[in-house]
């Protein structure tokens, strides 16, 4: 007897060693690919599981409106479903003509909104904020595009008082809230991740609505946990045109099992028994992506990463477009970098 076989996540790596998801994709085809993206996008459905069915008006407030020489910045409020709202900052450029292409920007694990939307008042944010390139909310915006940056369920102003709620415990935004609210929307059904996916396209709707925006032309982009709720919104959602995915490409296989970190924000049940991150992005395709990851990233390992998009590659070449499958490696940790990813938006969308 080893003091390994006591180790939890010893016994999870041995378990997920020798697993292999049920649908994988090996189409080599074109009739093959769809008739595997069928059954898997059935699959995927199922593994997201309950998402409110109830779509009252968005009923959008305006709270605040910052002029800058580039854009007009909005605090709006709109409707998720009838017990919750959702805050945003409305980016809406200037000296441009209308309407325009749109990004949804959701955030990873920090402030919320008001890291993509760039918002800081101290040194510690500003920090942040150069850190992890985090306001790509408003370099979309100063590019010429609408761009939307609201806040998740369980993050920003959508975070309980600690001392409330909770068990009366001190939490850290950002560091377990995703976790308790996952493990109390299971017990009536309800994932978290799913429920990010849902209030994303209530920003679609929102986004639609507006004169300012072109509706065949949203994407979608996100850093980290917003990586994966773009990967995610973008598999489900067909009114997502281009996607940008950073610092989140991996394989569940890799990114939870080598360092044991993964939270309750990035997970669907059951899902990995099906497929894991290439086959999700198999629903986007054969819209445009575009990957970026970074090479010494400390929470998604460059080998992972690499791995996951060469059968990304081969997906979208067997569905015949792999010009519309973009990516970046670049010397750095977890983080926006911004650099091609601009460019591949101004082609696509």
């Amino acid at each position: 007897m080893t003091r390994e076989e006591f180790s939890c996540l010893s016994y999870w790596q041995k378990r997920y060693r020798e697993f292999q998801p049920r649908m994988m994709f090996q189409a080599t085809d074109m009739a093959e690919y769809h008739s595997w993206k069928s059954l898997f996008a059935k699959k995927f459905r199922e593994c997201l599981g309950k998402m409110p069915d109830e779509h009252p008006p968005l009923e959008v407030q305006t709270i605040e409106e910052v002029e800058t020489p580039d854009y007009f910045r909005r605090k709006i409020i709109y409707r998720a479903d009838p017990y919750s709202s959702i805050p945003a900052y409305l980016f809406i450029p200037k000296n441009v003509s209308f309407p325009r292409p749109a990004i949804v920007c959701p955030h990873g694990h920090g402030r919320g909104k008001m890291d993509t939307a760039g918002i800081v008042s101290n040194d510690h944010e500003r920090g942040q904020l150069s850190k992890y390139n985090y306001n790509y909310a408003e370099q979309f915006a100063r590019r010429g595009y609408v761009s939307l940056a609201p806040d998740l369920r369980c993050f920003g102003e959508r975070v309980d008082v600690p001392e409330e709620v909770y068990g009366h415990m001190t939490i850290e935004e950002g560091d377990h809230w995703c976790d308790i609210n996952f493990v109390m929307g299971m017990l009536m059904g309800y994932n978290l991740l799913s429920l990010h996916i849902h209030d994303i396209g209530r920003g679609i709707d929102l986004l639609e609505s507006l004169p300012e925006v072109d509706e065949s032309r949203i994407g979608c982009v996100g850093l980290s946990q917003g990586g994966t709720t773009t990967m995610f919104s973008t598999a489900f959602d067909e009114r997502i045109k281009v996607a940008g995915i950073s610092g989140y490409l991996n394989s569940w296989k890799v990114f939870p099992l080598m360092t044991g970190q993964i939270c309750g924000s990035q997970i669907v049940p059951g899902l990995l028994e099906y497929g894991d991150h290439p086959e999700v992005i198999g629903l986007i395709c054969p819209r445009p992506l575009f990957i970026e990851s970074g090479i010494s990233d400390p929470i998604f390992p460059i080998e992972g990463s690499r791995a996951s998009f060469e059968r990304v590659k081969e997906i979208y070449r067997v569905a015949g477009v792999p010009d519309r499958l973009g990516v970046e490696e670049f010397e750095g940790l977890h983080e926006f970098r911004g650099n091609m990813i601009f460019p591949f938006f101004e082609r696509w969308l």
